[in-house]
């Protein structure tokens, strides 16, 4: 795996018909939508008047999330000697951090897992990767004592453009076939050749579009490239990182062979050393898979 100590911002391709990214949100049908309710959930949790009771009452205001929220709530991972019955209850017990992931989870799950062809992945597996981001990114951030509950946030998301995008990749499969079987072409340069933008432009722009946090959209935007950041941002080393270790767990986001490449300036100002990687490792795979339990009774719960 090649790690240069810094990484060049992404340029646009010139195309002869070149997909706009507004092409992309108008038109890709069946577009990612998370619900209100989640977004209200995810503002209210950024703000310094954020209480138990205002999370409760907004995720209470759509009833098919807060059922899915509370069927994970009720998983073995929690082990909890009474099944709860209501989201405040739930808020209370778990705390607003773990209902507030929950409600991420139940938001994306459903059009996370879909199989996406023109990136060569299976039902779920971008899923598997996605939420091995969030558990990196979390664990990360825990170390470097930063909000673990918008790390895991911004791990979850990092790669929504990939769901808008599959199906153009997929109908330009011939361009898309030239471009991957090219020596070592980074895996952001490929699509950006097809369609003349990456999934990270992409995704930050539907996270605009959802007026999700600007640190968020940042951390979407950046998440390959986190030097070119002219402020270099703690939460977009986080997602860079934990890129990197889910993809080291075998966690393959799509297109096998593609080189991917890491930022060795990101684990710099993590203070993340090299003898630190392997412990973050094993606490990142420890903390994977106990979050299996999270999906064992209730697979579709999500």
């Amino acid at each position: 795996m090649r790690t240069p100590s810094r990484l060049s911002e992404p340029t646009m391709t010139t195309l002869k018909n070149p997909l706009s990214l507004e092409d992309l949100v108008s038109n890709t049908p069946d577009l990612p939508v998370m619900p209100a309710a989640v977004m209200a959930v995810i503002r209210e949790t950024e703000s310094s008047t954020c209480s138990a009771q205002s999370v409760a009452k907004y995720l209470s205001q759509d009833p098919a999330l807060a059922v899915r929220v509370l069927r994970l709530a009720n998983s073995a991972f929690y082990s909890l000697r009474r099944q709860i019955m209501e989201v405040p209850e739930a808020v209370v017990v778990l705390g607003m951090r773990t209902v507030r992931n929950l409600a991420m989870i139940a938001g994306s799950y459903p059009w996370m897992s879909r199989e996406l062809k023109g990136y060569e992945l299976g039902p779920r597996e971008l899923w598997a990767h996605s939420f091995g981001v969030a558990i990196g990114a979390e664990v990360v951030a825990r170390r470097a004592r930063l909000n673990e509950s918008e790390a895991f946030s911004a791990g979850l998301l990092h790669n929504l453009g990939k769901v808008a995008m599959s199906v153009w990749l997929e109908s330009r499969a011939e361009a898309l076939f030239d471009a991957i079987s090219k020596d070592e072409a980074p895996f952001d340069a490929v699509e950006r050749q097809v369609l003349g933008f990456d999934h990270m432009q992409a995704g930050a722009h539907m996270a605009e579009s959802w007026n999700l946090p600007k640190p968020l959209v940042r951390a979407i935007r950046f998440h390959h490239c986190p030097d070119v950041v002219e402020n270099p941002e703690p939460l977009v080393d986080c997602v860079h990182i934990a890129d990197f270790m889910a993809m080291s767990a075998g966690m393959n986001p799509g297109w096998d062979g593609l080189r991917y490449e890491i930022s060795l300036n990101a684990f710099e100002r993590m203070k993340i050393s090299p003898d630190d990687i392997t412990s973050l490792m094993d606490e990142f795979l420890l903390t994977y898979s106990r979050h299996d339990k999270l999906f064992e009774e209730h697979p579709k719960a999500a």
